[in-house]
């Protein structure tokens, strides 16, 4: 392990604008914080960068002092404890300009969609986001950018028209289709040891507003809907979107929901440049054999909305939160695979989980895009996800890891070849090497990673 001495921190400290801060100094707790309370980071050091320059500087000083640097915005995707080296914060990058007339959008690394869709709104344009409003584009994109309008849309990935990059020496890379290619395709997807982004500039849909928002069923409904839901999706197009979920809801969120268990049916029709009027009339239409089935909802929220808020369709934790989280891509499933989850967590069963969700992918994810990438499992159909909020005491982590888990095998059989990197948490070596890409994907990501990276200062994989 690399001792690193007062005098080079003092450098450090020098050379960047930015806060920094040694474990155990002042401020250095609330500087690593992150959006998992579960996974602490608790490295060496934290530099709060400020600017593109604070970033060359802080990755310049991290090769000369032979530390590893560990990029993060908002912590949305830390699922393992950090111990040591250089944690690069970059959530004070948060500039953003919106090109209307010709529908583009660039920002700094550390804004999270909350920030960035009322600027898109405001100008006319939408965006491909992830299900939570909370969570940092330059993050999630990097994995690939799964979200409540993917199968009309595509991927948050596929938008993307170029970036600013770090590189392992420091040196700051203009990337996009024609400037630095095999990175433009690898940082779409790769997500981890390719170097810091700082920049990024996105194409936008012409798309201020969407049909959706979501419906809440009764406990005792869950297990019908659950069967019903797959066999409603069969015959779909691609302009609806749509997800489930099983919640077990904690009693602090006001009526009809606090404390209940619930059947959560997530919905989005979207057609870029129809009306309101349009939305709702198609967008109705094609829910309405959903409505016929399924019956009175608890809580029915579908309706016009404005693409700001497209984070309502989930309706997501805002967090910090603790969370166990765990994830799979899916080749079909089918009603056995129903029964299956149903077993752990149908109606009636009592369960830790706070959330199991199924969502329905195909349409424009499992399309490749105008740009290829390195984005993994996008031609998987569907995605599970178990997730539980320990409490120690009333639902510890040990028993929701273990009903979790007991979930994982029980489903293995319906695994698919692939898993996205931001499904897949902190992969497993295993996991890293044989199911996040292809075989020809994985190795063409090794060899970039290598040449921007060639001494390995951002460490990844396990």
């Amino acid at each position: 392990m690399t001792t690193i001495t007062d005098s080079a921190v003092a450098d450090l400290r020098s050379a960047v604008s930015g806060p920094v801060y040694r474990r155990g100094e002042e401020g250095f707790a609330e500087e690593v914080s992150g959006f998992n309370l579960m996974s602490p980071n608790d490295p060496d050091l934290v530099v709060g960068a400020e600017s593109e320059a604070d970033v060359v500087a802080a990755v310049k000083w991290a090769v000369e002092n032979g530390t590893t640097v560990h990029p993060q915005a908002t912590g949305h995707g830390a699922y393992r404890d950090l111990d040591h080296g250089l944690l690069l914060k970059t959530n004070r990058l948060d500039h953003i300009t919106v090109d209307a007339e010709i529908a583009t959008w660039t920002m700094g690394s550390g804004l999270r969609w909350m920030q960035i869709l009322p600027h898109l709104h405001a100008a006319g344009l939408g965006a491909v986001t992830g299900s939570s409003k909370t969570v940092g584009a330059v993050g999630l994109t990097m994995g690939g950018g799964i979200g409540p309008l993917g199968r009309t849309l595509g991927m948050a990935g596929d938008w993307i028209r170029g970036y600013r990059v770090v590189n392992g020496s420091g040196e700051v890379l203009v990337v996009n289709p024609d400037s630095h290619p095999d990175l433009f395709w690898a940082l779409r997807g790769g997500k981890v040891g390719l170097g810091v982004v700082t920049e990024v500039t996105f194409e936008a849909p012409r798309m201020p507003f969407v049909y959706a928002g979501g419906m809440f069923f009764a406990e005792d409904q869950i297990d019908r809907l659950f069967h019903s839901w797959y066999d409603w999706i069969q015959d779909l197009p691609e302009s609806v979107n749509t997800s489930i979920a099983i919640l077990r809801l904690p009693p602090d969120l006001p009526e009809p929901l606090g404390g209940r268990t619930v059947f959560h049916l997530r919905y989005a029709y979207v057609e870029v440049g129809a009306t309101n009027e349009q939305l709702e009339s198609r967008g109705e239409a094609l829910l309405a054999s959903w409505r016929d089935l399924a019956g009175a909802p608890v809580l029915d929220t579908i309706g016009i909305l404005p693409s700001d808020r497209v984070g309502e369709i989930h309706a997501e934790p805002e967090g910090p939160l603790p969370i166990w989280e765990w994830g799979d891509f899916l080749r079909d499933i089918d009603h056995e695979f129903i029964d299956v989850i149903l077993k752990h967590v149908g109606g009636g069963v009592q369960a830790p989980l706070a959330t199991l969700e199924v969502r329905f992918h195909g349409g424009a994810i499992a399309r490749d895009p105008e740009y290829p990438s390195a984005i993994g499992g996008r031609k998987e159909p569907f995605t599970l996800l178990a997730l539980g909020v320990p409490i120690p005491e009333i639902n510890p982590w040990d028993v929701i890891e273990s009903a979790g888990y007991a979930i994982r095998d029980d489903v293995a059989g319906w695994s698919g070849a692939e898993v996205n990197y931001n499904w897949a948490n902190h992969p497993s070596k295993e996991i890293f090497e044989q199911r996040l890409w292809s075989g020809d994907t994985g190795a063409r990501l090794r060899e970039i990673r290598r040449r921007y990276d060639p001494v390995g200062i951002f460490e990844h994989g396990n």
